[in-house]
């Protein structure tokens, strides 16, 4: 797959053990022509919410790389539409020992002040934190969730490495 020569190489030993043990648990003995052709079931180890399957990647990656293991694992960085949905990331991040900010699928890179999923879903809800987003420095276009006291969403710049969470269609 050409996203694992990308992102590959610049691993940690430890991160491709990681992306090895994701990679593993996905279902890639059945045919897939696209994303129609999905399975009923989350992954091994991936956390169902209505018709998507999350899950949290602790590899340390620019905004732009953790969507390119995202894209790698079937999926996008994952986006939130309501506020329970929001809930229920927040506890798959607390189950999976995060504790810091992670990206999700959000950015404003095109255009400031325009908020956009990667995976091409609408951008109808959010959970800032007070004062947010604030484009600090005029280069904050990518979005994190789990941060600060209020656990709300951050804008930060997409070259930082944090840990990602994943979504995959059903």
């Amino acid at each position: 797959m050409f996203f694992s020569l990308l992102i590959v190489e610049n691993l940690k030993d430890k991160d491709k053990e990681i992306l090895k043990d994701l990679l593993h648990n996905l279902p890639m003995g059945k045919k897939q022509s696209g994303p129609q052709s999905r399975s009923s079931s989350c992954p091994h180890g991936w956390a169902n919410y209505g018709k998507v399957c999350y899950q949290y990647v602790s590899i340390l990656a620019s905004w732009t790389d953790a969507e390119l293991i995202c894209l790698q694992l079937g999926g996008n960085l994952a986006s939130v539409h309501s506020l329970s949905e929001y809930n229920f990331l927040w506890s798959v991040l607390k189950s999976g020992g995060a504790k810091s900010p992670v990206w999700i699928g959000a950015h404003d890179a095109v255009k400031e002040g325009v908020w956009l999923w990667s995976d091409g879903s609408r951008f109808t809800y959010q959970k800032w934190n007070r004062g947010e987003p604030n484009n600090s420095g005029g280069q904050e276009n990518c979005m994190q969730m789990n941060f600060g006291a209020e656990g709300g969403q951050n804008d930060e710049k997409c070259w930082f490495q944090y840990p990602c969470m994943c979504a995959r269609k059903l």
